[in-house]
């Protein structure tokens, strides 16, 4: 087990309920690590490696996830995601849902699936990452009004982020042709929804050897507010603000130097990015 301690504090039955579904399944005894703030997961996850495990644990927020799944990216062994964290995009995505007792068993009695990592200028992801309004949205939230509030927490950040104003990129995929467009931001994914269930990549699939990417665009303010009235309904981000793609390998050059971030976790700012899939690196315990 590879714990976030902060997470962790917030469901003090956590070990037993492991402990217990474990010796219900057949497994050992599960060794508890715990990560820090020098180290996210990946360092312990190295330590968890050495007595040759068949699975490890995840259990903390899709940063936990995705620094324990940077550990086990073609090792061939398994991981299970208990989401105990603020977001968990990565569990609810995979099908593994949020409630903890679930996640445990499915950890233990799940069935092996093979999904994709993508690198995003050289960091591993698991579910998304982005660059613009969707690391400022990530950057300007308070952990503890997103434990408070749920999705609805992003929404002032939403706002101060199209407020800092758009900036002209060139895109290109797959070694294909340069696009240039105005935008707000950019998401690329391994999965498709977002906070609340909002579809931002609907055809996204963990495991098909693509990543695909949302270009937020520059559009009046009336796009967006149209844009939020249809998710209400929907639940669905589309129209004249977004525009998808999919790809193998992407560039993107922007004007102006914008935070970027990888699962949830703000890694710094640049204006440039390059993406590509790592198909197939990782095992996760699904649902049977």
């Amino acid at each position: 087990m590879v714990v976030h301690p902060v997470a962790a504090v917030d469901h003090p039955g956590l070990r037993e309920l492991v402990s217990r579904t474990a010796r219900d399944r057949g497994w050992c005894e599960p060794k508890w690590f715990e990560t820090t703030r020098e180290d996210a997961g990946s360092g312990v996850t190295a330590l968890a490696l050495r007595d040759h495990p068949r699975l490890v644990l995840a259990c903390g927020g899709d940063g936990t996830v995705n620094a324990v799944a940077a550990g086990l990216a073609h090792t061939g062994v398994a991981m299970g995601i208990v989401p105990i964290g603020t977001g968990n995009l990565v569990a609810r995505n995979l099908g593994i849902g949020s409630g903890v007792e679930d996640a445990v068993t499915c950890a233990f009695g799940g069935v092996d699936r093979r999904v994709d990592m993508g690198l995003l200028n050289g960091r591993p992801f698991v579910g998304m990452g982005g660059v613009g309004l969707d690391a400022e949205m990530v950057r300007d939230t308070s952990p503890r009004m997103k434990r408070l509030l749920g999705w609805p927490a992003y929404v002032p950040a939403v706002l101060k982020g199209l407020r800092s104003g758009p900036s002209r990129v060139a895109v290109r995929l797959d070694d294909g042709h340069w696009l240039t467009r105005r935008v707000l931001g950019a998401v690329v994914g391994n999965i498709g929804a977002l906070q609340g269930g909002v579809s931002l990549l609907p055809e996204a699939d963990p495991a098909d050897g693509l990543l695909d990417l949302a270009l937020l665009r520059d559009v009046r303010t009336r796009g967006w507010l149209v844009t939020a009235g249809r998710l209400i309904g929907s639940r669905r981000v589309d129209g004249p603000v977004v525009e998808r793609f999919r790809f193998r390998r992407l560039e993107l050059r922007s004007s102006r130097t914008k935070p970027f971030e990888v699962d949830g976790e703000v890694c710094g700012a640049t204006r440039s990015l390059t993406v590509e899939v790592d198909p197939g690196a990782l095992v996760v315990k699904v649902s049977a």
